[in-house]
């Protein structure tokens, strides 16, 4: 029986440490992901504040057309002023005048929100630049990181894997059924069993079952938590109890 226990504790050093990089192999890429992620979306957020950029550089060009004609409009109107004969004529030119002139004030105030728009987007794409850049060199070199450990985890997985394999051949195909059930609910499928107590679960074992824990007869589970009771003489190594 105590050789039982044996295999069955070092099959359990296997499946944890199995575990392990399994949850590596799982993590890793997604950490991998979140930093791609992080870096598409900065990436993202200034490719639409260079076009924002690019649209306001446009609106301004055009503003700047418009008040452009509407200048030589006005200077060859006033020109035209000096031609006209009749009153009435003259009125309705200080009218288109003085109607082109309001056009043009608005034209500037215009001018100017988007001369302001183009200076801050100006300095948010400057910072903008400087956060990717930033992010880019921090989380690629991360992400190499990741990629290393994760050709390292593939290397030792099947080993790993073929480990468990030869020492779960060596059991009973009923008790490494058993084994696998335990593990699939408990996670540790072996537990101390000290004065009178499974240190698994913190149940009372009961007496007789505890004196055939001691004395080796057979391999005994846990009424409650069912993981494979042993006593301290069994494993020296490290503490069992899960």
């Amino acid at each position: 029986m105590r050789d039982q226990i044996l295999v069955l504790d070092t099959l359990q050093r296997i499946d944890m440490e199995l575990s392990q990089l399994e949850k590596n192999l799982k993590e890793y890429p997604e950490k991998i992901s979140t930093y791609e992620s992080e870096i598409e979306a900065l990436r993202e957020k200034l490719e639409n504040s260079k076009k924002t950029k690019e649209e306001t550089i446009k609106s301004k060009s055009r503003i700047e057309l418009d008040i452009a004609q509407n200048e030589d409009t006005i200077k060859k109107s006033e020109q035209k002023l000096f031609e006209i004969k009749t009153h009435k004529e003259y009125e309705a030119l200080q009218k288109q005048i003085a109607e082109s002139k309001r056009n043009n004030a608005e034209l500037e105030e215009s001018l100017l929100q988007e001369m302001e728009k183009l200076e801050g987007l100006e300095s948010r794409i400057s910072s903008e630049e400087e956060e990717l850049g930033n992010k880019e060199n921090e989380y690629n070199s991360r992400i190499a990181d990741f990629r290393e450990k994760i050709e390292e985890l593939k290397v030792l997985y099947q080993p790993k894997t073929e480990e468990k394999k030869k020492i779960a051949s060596g059991l009973d195909r009923d008790l490494l059924s058993i084994y696998e059930r335990v593990k699939k609910r408990n996670g540790y499928v072996l537990a101390l069993a000290k004065n009178e107590v499974c240190t698994g679960c913190n149940m009372n074992i009961p007496p007789q079952l505890f004196n055939e824990v001691l004395t080796h007869s057979r391999l005994i589970q846990c009424p409650n938590c069912l993981k494979f009771l042993y006593c301290e003489d069994e494993l020296k190594s490290e503490a069992k109890t899960g």
